[in-house]
């Protein structure tokens, strides 16, 4: 993994790779003022997810040598679509105490386990509180994009949120702002109040007509607006008072007219498209290497910070153990010295505390014989385990579905089983529930609700009719 370095430079790379399309805008700072030097715009003919970085990478170098940009530093938006969200009201805590909320909070809503995330946190604040959006990528995604750009010879500065880095998307505290980004490829909200982030989502946006054009699906983009608006609390959401739409402009004029009456409704002035002739991607691939070369930096972050110099001195002087072979070898001969009278010592303790204490080992040995004599009374088929284990053996080893929650209700006779989860592929949920179904202690299964798409949330029960046994 690429660290981010704490020096600024005077000129960097934007990059953007969403899309099978490469958009790169190469800016530098000169005096006071940012330009642009050069930029070039090309369709990948690899995917960024099936084909192997080596190869993309040497696809993006021919693009980048055949335009004539020879910088290394880049700055790189991740696929709006690989970021996942969460929104926290926190407490008044310290700085530990709150991280370690925030983590719990993590664990919790993200599908995925915690360690597996680079999360980037933007903090936003109102009159009643303050609050978290924390934004996640999969590590195994942001290493891709590094290989990615080493196989480009290029060195990431930067992972971060494209969107975020257009003029005005991020509103000063005590001002909000709607923008949608809409594309031919989907959809992406986000909503900033308080000062930083509020919600961040995508969703599906294009339906294709009976001629092949692409055509806005307002229908879904407006009812996603509706519910990310409606989940903004109430202290911010009073804020919002622009809706900003941008991407392509014919699906922008479209979806403007899907929207109808609600924008007025819920006090919301309509911005339509963003500067002439100029497409998302570059406008974004300039705004993040724009950012970088500012003082603030990117809003959010997804790339680890570097490690200190004290700690990659320490890590070297450690990988020389020759060097520490004699110190530890007259060490070893004066711990043994100092253990052998240490042992003595503690031996005459131990024989007087056991003294002490033989009195009352003697009752704990007749509790103990007791225990013995009745522990026959007790249960110890474990049924919950039994019940846990039958269930698992129906989920997927894959990991393409997981259970979030395992409840277990016994009511006189009748033992019912709630389960919900998450799903990464439909064809895995269906299957799993099948396999619920052959399942001979299992009767009644019940699909309580499927939601949401990739990842879906499902909620499953039925009843356990094999007995504390079985």
């Amino acid at each position: 993994m690429t660290w981010k370095t704490k020096n600024r430079l005077n000129s960097v790379l934007g990059l953007t790779l969403s899309d099978g399309q490469l958009r790169a805008v190469q800016v530098a700072r000169s005096k006071a003022t940012i330009k642009v030097v050069n930029s070039v715009s090309a369709a990948l003919s690899l995917d960024l997810l099936d084909e192997k970085p080596e190869l993309i990478g040497r696809e993006i170098r021919n693009h980048l040598d055949a335009a004539g940009i020879h910088e290394h530093a880049c700055v790189v938006a991740v696929p709006a679509n690989w970021i996942m969200s969460q929104h926290t009201k926190t407490p008044v805590l310290s700085p530990e105490d709150l991280d370690s909320f925030l983590q719990l909070e993590a664990e919790k809503g993200f599908p995925y386990d915690a360690a597996q995330l680079q999360i980037a946190r933007s903090i936003h604040r109102s009159a009643d509180g303050t609050y978290v959006t924390q934004l996640a990528v999969r590590k195994d995604r942001l290493e891709l994009l590094a290989a990615v750009a080493k196989a480009a010879r290029l060195k990431p500065v930067s992972f971060t949120l494209g969107l975020a880095a257009l003029p005005g998307v991020i509103a000063s505290q005590g001002k909000g702002r709607i923008t949608v980004a809409v594309e031919s490829t989907g959809a992406t909200l986000l909503v900033s109040a308080g000062g930083g982030i509020a919600a961040f989502r995508t969703c599906e946006a294009a339906i294709e007509s009976a001629a092949g054009e692409n055509l806005v699906d307002g229908g879904a983009v407006s009812r996603e607006l509706r519910v990310t608006f409606e989940q903004v609390p109430t202290d911010l959401r009073g804020d919002l008072r622009e809706l900003c739409l941008c991407g392509d402009a014919k699906m922008v004029d479209q979806l403007a007219g899907s929207l109808r009456e609600w924008p007025d409704t819920v006090g919301l002035k309509v911005e339509t498209g963003g500067p002439p002739g100029n497409r998302l991607a570059d406008q974004i691939a300039e705004g993040i290497a724009n950012h970088w070369l500012t003082p603030t930096g990117s809003e959010v972050e997804f790339l680890p910070p570097r490690p200190g110099r004290w700690s990659l001195l320490m890590a070297r002087y450690n990988s020389k153990r020759l060097a520490t072979a004699g110190l530890a070898l007259g060490g070893a001969v004066v711990l043994a010295l100092v253990a052998f009278g240490w042992q003595e010592i503690r031996l005459q303790l131990l024989r007087s505390e056991w003294r002490g204490m033989q009195v009352r080992a003697g009752v704990l040995t007749e509790i103990q014989d007791r225990i013995r004599d009745y522990r026959p009374w007790y249960d110890r088929s474990f049924p919950d385990l039994r019940i846990l284990a039958r269930v698992t053996q129906c989920f997927p080893d894959n990991g393409s579905v997981t259970a979030r929650s395992f409840d277990i209700h016994h009511v006189a006779n009748v033992t019912t089983v709630n389960i919900t989860g998450t799903a990464q592929d439909d064809r895995a949920l269906l299957r799993t529930q099948d396999q619920l179904r052959k399942a001979r202690e299992i009767q009644g299964l019940k699909v309580e609700s499927i939601s949401g798409k990739i990842p879906a949330q499902f909620t499953f029960t039925f009843r356990w009719i094999g007995g504390s046994g079985s």
